[in-house]
């Protein structure tokens, strides 16, 4: 497996929208034959949702197209959100996909959508003229994305893939049109595993302490827990698949290799064939309650961006070590 991405540095108002929902666009779409637009509904709906819309078209030309798209920003930004760094139980993070259409009758087609681990070279792939992973022309033998290691539900056989291979021993979800099917990852706690050291950083020291701050300082300076990329470290990771609301778990140490809490993780879209239609739901348009979805999402917009997505145990604290130094988060307990 290629090295992967370094983790990034957001600014404030990034971090609410990761942790909100909110504002997140996908790269474009390297064929005319799909397009990902806004919609009434979407111009009126809260957090994030695009309309995947597919030309008409059935033809040879049109019928091997694959591609594959990562969002703007990560739904788990592994400098800030790692339970190692915030001391709590679990930090969920969880978006989903309205089936509307999956090819033409003599053509059919595949959607695959989940998670994305961008590798080193991502962004000079992302780079190129059509600003896509993958040539619309170019094929996959199966679900996975072009710049890195992802995790995908497959519309074919309702399988996960983690890095284009189907893993084993799970049932397949399987959907159909008129369904909505949702992905999601829950980083755990390990309580044997020493806290990840951290520092404050202040977002805007000339500003105003904003209400959607994760700490102020005596100044009221919003300040903000960051660790080094260095100093990061694997947390045990659990996978569930939703279907119209209903969620089923995976088991075993699914994609733990590479969704370990030690990388920034984008959502992604991958489509092979004509005819797919749909609609990305993230954050508050989700229709999800369950941790990570829509819940969260609300808790984030109303500015406690801090605690969305996350399970807190009443064990778990921060506190300052003796002999000065950065700060350090607490052991926490139970919860999972």
């Amino acid at each position: 497996m290629a090295a992967l991405a370094v983790p990034s540095s957001y600014a404030d108002n990034e971090r609410y929208f990761i942790a909100a929902g909110k504002q997140f666009q996908f790269q474009n779409i390297p064929t005319p034959n799909y397009r990902l637009a806004q919609t009434s509904e979407s111009i009126k709906t809260k957090g994030t949702l695009w309309q995947l819309n597919p030309s008409a078209d059935a033809s040879t030309a049109s019928t091997a197209v694959t591609w594959d798209v990562y969002a703007n920003y990560p739904l788990f930004a592994a400098r800030y959100d790692s339970p190692l760094i915030s001391g709590v139980d679990a930090k969920t993070i969880y978006w989903e996909f309205e089936i509307t259409s999956l090819g033409y009758e003599s053509t059919p087609a595949n959607l695959s959508f989940g998670f994305l681990v961008k590798d080193e070279n991502s962004d000079a792939v992302a780079a190129r003229p059509e600003r896509s992973l993958r040539p619309f022309d170019n094929t996959a033998a199966t679900p996975m994305s072009a710049s890195g290691p992802s995790l995908l539900w497959n519309s074919t056989d309702g399988a996960i893939y983690a890095n284009g291979v189907r893993v084993p021993g799970e049932e397949a979800f399987t959907a159909a049109v008129g369904d909505t099917v949702g992905i999601g990852v829950t980083f755990l706690f390990d309580a044997s595993v020493p806290m990840v050291p951290t520092r404050d950083v202040q977002d805007n020291p000339s500003g105003k302490a904003s209400k959607v701050s994760k700490a102020i300082d005596r100044k009221g300076n919003q300040t903000t827990r960051i660790a080094d990329v260095k100093d990061l470290k694997p947390c045990p990771t659990r996978v569930f698949v939703t279907l119209n609301g209903v969620e089923k778990t995976l088991g075993g140490d699914v994609a733990r290799e590479f969704l370990s809490g030690v990388t920034d993780v984008f959502p992604v879209l991958v489509v092979s064939g004509p005819g797919v239609g749909g609609k990305v739901r993230i954050g508050e348009a989700v229709g999800f309650r369950g941790d990570g979805g829509a819940a969260d999402a609300e808790l984030a917009a109303k500015g406690n961006a801090a605690n969305a997505g996350y399970k807190r145990s009443k064990w778990s604290k921060v506190f300052r070590p003796s002999g000065g130094g950065g700060w350090f988060g607490g052991v926490a307990q139970g919860g999972y």
